[in-house]
């Protein structure tokens, strides 16, 4: 079951001289880049798809000065509803696309067995319901329960497309802070070993040839004895890759019980932060940072 939700998306775009006698189908595509799927979604709707105020098919064709409208509405699966809830949040960045958040370790970023009251998700939409807004939950990128740090939720599917493209075309960019065990011989390196789920385990993933691809690159910002503050990046967005990564080459993450089990010291956690975020604003281009600083068992350990 589905409905239609309040809140929509809308995109504007004049038409120049150069594109003049072009049909709307082509000024969706290639000036408001729209998806085929946006698109047909746009045809069902009363105010989808305007043309100087006036519903109009795709095929229609433009001039100069005219004016295009798309609104994007929302429609919400009542099955993969996320129940509001009440809780704190670190809420660094707000505007109608999407938020940027800053996660605290130990929470899960989205509703699974036993958390589904306790979700990050579940607190965003708490916030949203206690404005009277309406807003299909979309976590981009999500963190593992342990790992702290940046997270961004889009507030449309338009949205949330846009923000996974910036991921893959390299366009968005993100950080993370890490304590790993040992001294560093290299003071950057890259690991690219292949990374599989480990057969009949739940969590586990291990460096396996017949893994996925995944490439991190890492530098060490500050040699402690015994172990190091690490800025890594993530050339691909495998499931516990740094984690597994670093343990692949002897500097498992300080804390990390699952791929460090020797460990003894006074972390609770894999030492992972999410710590900054660039980008381009999805619809206007401008460039963002987003940074959230160490958290505070991480800090007392430096």
């Amino acid at each position: 079951m589905s409905k239609t939700m309040g809140a929509y998306k809308k995109l504007t775009h004049v038409v120049g001289a150069e594109e003049e006698g072009k049909c709307v189908k082509e000024i969706l595509r290639k000036n408001l880049h729209l998806s085929r799927g946006e698109i047909s979604h746009a045809k069902g709707e009363e105010d989808g798809i305007m043309l100087n105020a006036k519903r109009v098919t795709v095929a229609h064709t433009v001039r100069r000065g005219d004016v295009v409208e798309i609104h994007l509405h929302e429609t919400e699966d009542e099955e993969g509803k996320i129940l509001p809830a009440k809780g704190d949040l670190s809420l660094l960045y707000e505007d109608e696309d999407f938020v940027c958040l800053n996660k605290p370790a130990g929470m899960v970023s989205h509703p699974s067995h036993g958390h589904f009251l306790d979700s990050l998700a579940n607190y965003l939409a708490g916030y949203f319901e206690e404005r009277g807004e309406h807003h299909r939950i979309r976590v981009v990128g999500r963190l593992d329960k342990e790992t702290s740090g940046l997270i961004l939720f889009a507030k449309s599917r338009l949205c949330a497309r846009r923000l996974f493209e910036q991921a893959q075309d390299g366009s968005r960019k993100k950080e993370y802070l890490a304590l790993c065990a040992g001294v560093f011989a290299e003071k950057e390196g890259i690991v690219t070993a292949k990374i599989r789920k480990v057969p009949e385990e739940k969590l586990l993933r291990e460096v396996h040839p017949e893994g996925r691809d995944a490439c991190t690159r890492y530098v060490v910002e500050e040699q402690k004895e015994g172990y190091a503050l690490v800025r890594l990046t993530l050339e691909t967005g495998r499931t516990h890759q740094i984690r597994v990564h670093m343990a692949q080459i002897g500097h498992p993450l300080l804390g990390d019980t699952l791929y460090y089990p020797a460990y003894q010291g006074q972390m609770k956690r894999a030492a992972l932060h999410a710590s900054l975020i660039t980008m381009p604003h999805p619809f206007l281009g401008k460039p963002l940072r987003f940074e959230a600083p160490l958290p505070e068992d991480m800090k007392e350990l430096l």
